[in-house]
């Protein structure tokens, strides 16, 4: 065996190597995708965000699938990651202060049949009336 063939199969051992290497960081990528996707959808449904939450929503999703950054990952490895994490971080902090609006607006009486999300009577404890003079009660 010449040496010329012992480096090309090391090269071509290594560019394997870098194959998997490749194939596997896209295989987290999609799968982290993916459940971002899933646990955006949910969210949007179950809390029925208004269109700016859907689109902060969406918009953050793409930012981070987006090969397009604003600090690249490539030359800069993991430190290329904190803006993508900046912008979930305010995507998650912008929809759920939505979310949290939402609930207080939202009516838990009896009439409202929300399947348990809410307690009933909107969450305010209910008072007897005041006592008049003489021990009789207010409001007839």
């Amino acid at each position: 065996m010449t040496s010329r063939q012992t480096t090309t199969g090391k090269s071509e051992q290594m560019m394997g190597d870098v194959g998997t290497t490749l194939l596997v960081a896209f295989g987290v990528l999609a799968a982290v995708g993916l459940a971002l996707t899933v646990v955006a959808l949910v969210v949007i449904r179950r809390y029925e965000l208004p269109l700016r939450g859907i689109a902060a929503t969406l918009g953050s999703l793409v930012y981070v699938l987006s090969p397009v950054d604003a600090v690249p990952e490539v030359p800069l490895g993991p430190i290329g990651l904190i803006d993508d994490l900046m912008v979930v971080i305010a995507a998650v902090a912008y929809v759920r202060g939505l979310v949290n609006a939402r609930r207080e607006l939202t009516p838990a009486g009896p009439a409202r049949s929300s399947g348990g999300r809410f307690p009933t009577g909107g969450g305010v404890p209910r008072q007897s009336p005041p006592r008049l003079p003489g021990g009789r009660r207010g409001r007839r």
